[in-house]
Formats: structure tokens, sequence, C-alpha cells
């Protein structure tokens, strides 16, 4: 991970910021100061927390189904170098959000010379898709736990159509709420996967003891490492909230915040590559790519089913937050002559309703996140974090090496995104078909 080189002295620091933020630098240096780390916020411990919590997404019930498609070991230095990407690219945005003040991906891509405007809009568009596709994915998680605990049978299209509602009412209520009374749900977090993850590993060593175990690969070759790279970018980009974090990071700077990352993300290696070959090696090629789907229907699988789905439902109004905000900091609502309030509550519906009925005919998990992870790898990880660290850096951005690193992050990230939209299978037969090390039965 890079750590921070500023192209400028402290003093030209200084006067970058007073050019840039001109009125904040007029009151009494409170802005100034802030920009240089003094001043209250949110420590390294909890950003480091808040960082770890905010890989648990639903991209991580995919992580066993996709490994059974790349096997054990390339999944996991998919795993490790998904990381490693992310954090570099996560570094690169700190410190362009540190030179400019911007702390917020649309605005510091609205920097960029020329196209900043139209590169803004774009980013808002696909950061409010992504996360529209993310709540998409909760629903599914909600609605298939219900159904496992309801009926066990395949359910009818309409009988699933009231699950969904049912899981879209109980949810809306929560969507109203602020942060603060939300903030449950970062215990309730750690409870689901730390629950999941003790049940993944019950169900391996079950099966090694009564030698069931169910045929594995450890390494072979198959085009199913594209979905696994795909899922894995779903679970780990965090690139378009990293910066409001940063912003309220206690005596802040990009190389603090490079030390919160590279804890966070070792902590997340050993919880994605935890879930992903234990989950794997638990039910084996046929792994749903929805892995709660896949647990027995024991009393303990079927607890940890069902408290998944209530886990995730909390989650829900947190994921929606940064597609309220942009409306609830907008002068939307005076331009129609509404109440502000009116405005965001009607646009809380209106999305609650969008996604209930996108959740009628998405049924797939996997599907949904390798399409999710390849679109936001081309966007999130690639083309944003390159075109600011070719424009943006300074110095820096003009070093002929820079530069051709920025564009080879380009060019391989938008090829592996169109990839991930192509082969969005994860290939698991095949790969078995033809493992170069592998078990037929333990």
């Amino acid at each position: 991970m890079n750590n921070y080189n500023s192209a400028t002295s402290p003093d030209e620091d200084v006067a970058l910021i007073r050019e840039i933020r001109p009125n904040e630098a007029k009151q009494g240096g409170a802005a100034l100061s802030n920009a240089n780390g003094a001043g209250e916020g949110a420590t390294q411990m909890q950003l480091t927390a808040n960082l770890i919590i905010g890989g648990l997404g639903t991209g991580i019930f995919t992580l066993p189904w996709s490994t059974a498609g790349a096997s054990i070991l390339p999944a996991l230095v998919i795993i490790a170098f998904t990381l490693l990407l992310n954090a570099w690219t996560i570094s690169i945005l700190v410190q362009a959000a540190e030179r400019h003040q911007t702390f917020d991906l649309g605005g510091l891509l609205g920097r960029l010379p020329g196209v900043g405007k139209f590169s803004q809009v774009a980013c808002n568009c696909g950061v409010w898709f992504s996360m529209f596709l993310c709540l998409v994915g909760y629903t599914i998680v909600t609605t298939s736990c219900a159904q496992q605990m309801f009926d066990s049978r395949p359910a009818s299209w309409t009988h699933r159509c009231q699950l969904v509602i049912i899981s879209s009412a109980c949810v809306l209520p929560l969507c109203f709420l602020d942060q603060a009374r939300l903030s449950f749900t970062s215990v309730l977090g750690v409870m689901v996967y730390g629950n999941i993850f003790a049940f993944l590993l019950s169900c391996y060593v079950h099966n090694e003891a009564i030698a069931t175990s169910v045929p594995v690969c450890y390494f072979g070759n198959s085009i199913g490492v594209v979905a696994m790279v795909s899922a894995m970018m779903q679970s780990v980009i965090v690139q378009m909230c990293v910066l409001p974090m940063y912003a309220e990071m206690k005596d802040r700077s990009p190389a603090k915040f490079d030390k919160v990352v590279a804890v966070s993300f070792t902590t997340l290696f050993f919880v994605f590559g935890g879930f992903a070959v234990f989950g794997y090696l638990a039910f084996g090629e046929n792994v749903n790519s929805n892995i709660l789907l896949s647990f027995p229907g024991t009393i303990w699988g079927n607890i940890s089913r069902n408290f998944a789905g209530v886990g995730v439902l909390s989650v829900y109004p947190i994921m929606m937050s940064p597609m309220i905000a942009p409306i609830r900091n907008s002068d939307v609502a005076a331009k129609l002559g509404m109440n502000s309030d009116v405005v965001v509550n009607v646009t809380t519906v209106a999305i609650v309703a969008a996604v209930t009925f996108t959740a009628f005919f998405l049924t797939d998990l996997g599907i949904l996140n390798i399409v999710n992870g390849a679109m936001s790898l081309g966007l999130f990880v690639a083309l944003a974090p390159g075109l600011i660290g070719l424009n943006l850096l300074g110095t820096k951005s003009q070093h002929p090496g820079w530069r051709l690193a920025m564009y080879a992050l380009i060019g391989g990230g938008i090829a592996m995104s169109i990839l991930g939209l192509v082969y969005t299978d994860n290939y698991a037969a095949k790969l078995h078909a033809a493992c170069s090390w592998g078990t037929a039965s333990h």
C-alpha cells in the first residue's frame, strides 16, 4: 500500500487549500486547521471497525460458489490481489481528497479538467445504480430465507412475490430512522457473520468426522476465476464510501488512513478466505450461489439462515442512505415548491417500491453480485481512481512511470469488467472435470 507522498511542501499545501476553499479559509482558520488534521473525529480503531463491517455485505454469501469455479488456491490468490488493488486505489483517492479538500468521490471527479461535470454526474449515477442492486440483493436474501423457513418446496412466482412484498413492508419503516437509531446493525452484523462462519466450520468438521466429505478442487484452470474476481469486487469495493469516512478521521492524514486500510483489509482477507474455503469444503461444487440456501434443515442451520435474513434486512436502510443523501442535500424540494422532508420520504418509498418490483424478477444472488461487482470494478476501482491519479495529484501525476501505471489500471480494470459481464457463471462442473489437484473423496 502506498504511503502519502505530497507533491508540494506544507506551505504550498496551505496555499492550495486557501485557493480551493477561500470561504472556509476566512472563517477564523477553522477549516484550514481541520484540513491539517486538527479537531475531533473518528479514531483509527473506529474507522478500522467500520471498514471491516463495510465488507460484510451479501457479496460474502456468493464467495463459496465462486470458489467452486476457481478452486481453492487461485481463489485465495484472487482474494489477496483484490484487496491489495482496492487498498491501492483507495490510497490514490485519499491523497487526492486531502490535496484538494474534497471528500466525496463525485465531487473529486468534478475537479477533473474538461470533463469534471460529466464525470461527477456519471459517478453519482453509478453509485446510485450500484446501491440499488445491493438493495435488490438484500431483498433476494431476505425473501429466500423466509421461503426456506415457511416452505421447503419451490415456491410459485406468485408466492415468492408475496414474500418479496412482505420483506419490503418490514424494511420500509426502518428506512425512515436516522443513523443513530440504526447503530445496532453493526453489532448485529458481527453476530450474524460470526455465527455463520462457526456453522460452516461445524459442517466441514462433521463431514470429515463421518467420512462424507464432498469432492473439492485445490488447484485447477477455469474461466470461473472471472466470476471470482467479480464476486470479490462486490464484497470489498468501498470507494464510494471511504472519502466521507476519511473526512471524519481524527488528526487525519493519508498515511494514517493507509494503516487503517491495511489492518482492515488484512482482517477481511481471513474473513473472506474463511467463508470462501470452508463454505466450499462443506458443500462442494454444488454449493448454491447464495450459500444460505445450502444450509441443511437442522436447528442450527435454520437459525443461522433466518438470523442472516434479519441481519441483512437491518443493513438495508444504511445502504439506501447514499441514494437519499443527494436528494436531501440538493435544491430539488425548493424547485418543486415542496417541503424537503416530504420529498425525501416520497423518494424513499419510491426506491423501496422499485427494488420490490425488480426483486420480483431477479432471483439469483450470484448473478446479481457478479454483474454489480464487474460494473463496480470498471467504474470505482479502475476508471475513477485512474483519472484522478492522472490529473489531481500535482507533479506526481506528471511522472511517466506513474502515468503508465494509471493507464494500466484503467485498461486492465475495464477489460476485467467486460469479462465479468460476459462470464457470469462459475463453471464449477468444467473445473472439476479437469481439476489438476483435488480429491474425489476425503
